[in-house]
């Protein structure tokens, strides 16, 4: 492949009124990004440190805080979140759009279109930007890339997929720009071919109704595919040409509704952070096909090896993906460290899911080994609303018997999941993914309910809780009658306030405490937590869609402090 240049060309030659962005729907010309790239390194500069952490919810803001990273000769960290504890783990300056006054800024240096860039020419073959992975154990591994392999893959997929795309197309997406799938399929690409980004990303497929009319292309993950596929009454969007799928496996009847449904052509992708893409399909249907320039082998256990002009040499990279090679192509079955020990006996993972997906009673499972008292493993089930029926009927202990005896003349009995936890979804991250730890979490003994965060602020925080989905919760507290208990929901409003805000001191007591309205499991409840740092408070106020059910507010003294329980 040739040398490439230093910046993706349309940033050097495109039009100064050429659209290379949408905002709010707003276009932004060239001539506005060259600009805040320019304000942007100066601001970097500033800071005379070589390495940065970047985090900004804005793709505009983001993709300008990086390139004049790279432009500078610097490093960016990626951050998924803002959260207390990240900034605790990455303790460098920050820049972009987080809960931090003091970050910098580039609003108020923008600089002419004609200004030249300065300074020593960077090199494009230095790390540029870390990722942190956490694979399927959960523990964060830092993957170093270099701005060259991220313009390589976008090559890449230009020369793939770029033919039938018309100049003009629009690029729109449902997964974060911070992953090693949104930033090259969502931003890189387009950035480097010219074609326009759309900043805002669509949460919910009922958004996709918002693209105006022309061609699009979207790129997405099998959850939020999934939901398309499941809405009733989807209102299909403007023109979209292809749709890339990547992040967990796209099943092909999940694939063949939304071909229909969005009037798009499903490609698939197959790749890794550590990677890049390395296959694609066609789904439904289609059999996998090396990216150019890569080439695979199987190793003596069936797990794929690959080079790749994406990785950083011409070496052979391992992976825990196994495959199988037949007349149709390859075919992906599953992941080789998924085989959990237990009574000595070696379980394999993807089979026991397999054969959960069989059960008509199951819509979706991910299952865990689980070590403590005892090794056992245990399952998070979706459940069909055959399924559900049942449940209702039989009550979760026999229900719970009925699968295990489903899956008996199947498997070993050392692969029977002993513990099961019914949800309304499983605990997806935002690329598709569910990890182990994620699986585990759903079992601890006084575990957190499933969250999503609806309001965030420095010292607020607004919360929606499945209470569904954590029914351990309600477990033995009252026989006659599932009923949240007011102690578990202290607990709960501790856990996630130490969670969320950088609180100094150990819990000490509770005051202005009262319990307004009995909560049940099928309740939509949201939990909103304040802090008051010059106090050592955090109020917390768990609410219905009617009315205010507990509240509260949990002091947090110095460590020698003695307790002090105020009702």
């Amino acid at each position: 492949m040739d040398d490439l240049p230093l910046l993706p060309p349309p940033l050097v030659s495109a039009s100064p009124d050429a659209i290379a962005f949408y905002r709010n729907m707003a276009p932004v010309a060239y001539a506005a990004l060259r600009a805040d790239l320019l304000a942007a390194r100066r601001a970097l500069r500033r800071l005379d440190v070589p390495e940065i952490v970047l985090h900004d919810a804005d793709a505009y803001v983001f993709l300008v805080w990086l390139i004049a990273c790279w432009q500078n000769g610097q490093t960016a960290l990626l951050a998924a979140n803002d959260l207390p504890a990240t900034h605790a783990f990455l303790s460098l300056p920050w820049v972009g759009r987080c809960n931090d006054s003091a970050l910098p800024d580039w609003s108020g240096d923008n600089v002419s279109d004609d200004v030249a860039f300065t300074g020593p020419p960077p090199r494009f073959d230095c790390p540029g930007m870390v990722f942190f992975t956490s694979g399927s154990s959960g523990a964060p591994n830092r993957v170093f890339k270099t701005p060259e392999q991220l313009y390589r893959e976008a090559t890449l997929l230009q020369q793939v997929f770029g033919g039938t795309l018309p100049a003009g197309t629009r690029f729109a997406g449902t997964v974060p720009h911070h992953h090693m799938f949104g930033l090259p399929f969502r931003l890189i690409w387009p950035l480097w071919a010219g074609y326009p980004i759309i900043c805002e990303p669509f949460l919910y497929p009922e958004e996709l109704g918002r693209l105006k009319a022309g061609p699009h292309v979207l790129i997405s993950s099998p959850p939020t595919l999934k939901r398309v596929a499941q809405l009733e009454n989807f209102s299909s969007p403007a023109s979209i040409l292809a749709t890339f799928s990547a992040g967990s496996p796209l099943h092909d009847s999940v694939a063949a509704i939304c071909e229909t449904r969005l009037a798009t052509r499903m490609i698939e992708i197959y790749g890794s952070t550590e990677t890049g893409s390395v296959v694609h399909r066609i789904a439904p249907g289609g059999a996998w096909r090396e990216q150019p320039g890569v080439t695979l082998a199987l190793d003596e256990r069936g797990c794929l090896r690959l080079r790749s002009p994406l990785l950083p040499d011409d070496d052979w990279f391992q992976t825990q993906d196994t495959a199988v090679l037949d007349d149709n192509g390859w075919r992906l079955t599953g992941r080789a460290d998924r085989v959990a020990k237990i009574e000595g006996r070696r379980v394999a993972l993807d089979a026991l899911e397999t054969a959960l997906l069989a059960l008509p009673e199951v819509a979706e499972a991910r299952t865990a080994p689980l070590y403590r008292e005892r090794d056992e493993i245990v399952a998070a089930v979706v459940l069909s609303d055959s399924g559900c029926a049942q449940l209702r009927t039989l009550g979760k202990t026999k229900f719970d018997r009925l699968l295990r005896q489903r899956l008996s003349s199947l498997l070993d009995r050392a692969a029977l999941p002993r513990r099961w936890r019914y949800l309304s979804a499983l605990p997806y991250t935002a690329m598709g993914k569910v990890t182990a730890a994620d699986i585990v979490r759903l079992f601890e003994r006084q575990a957190l309910p499933p969250f999503t965060v609806t309001t965030r602020a420095a010292r607020e925080i607004v919360l929606m809780l499945a209470l569904s989905d954590c029914m351990q919760a309600f477990d033995g507290h009252f026989p006659q009658m599932a009923i949240l208990p007011g102690v578990t929901q202290i607990d709960w409003a501790l856990r996630l306030a130490q969670r969320h805000f950088p609180i100094d001191g150990r819990f000490s007591g509770i005051r202005q405490i009262k319990f307004q309205r009995i909560l049940y499991p099928d309740d939509n409840i949201s939990l909103t937590l304040r802090f008051f740092p010059e106090e050592k408070e955090v109020g917390f106020v768990y609410a219905s869609e009617y009315s205010v059910c507990s509240q509260g507010r949990a002091v947090f003294a110095h460590p020698a402090a003695a307790p002090d329980i105020v009702t």
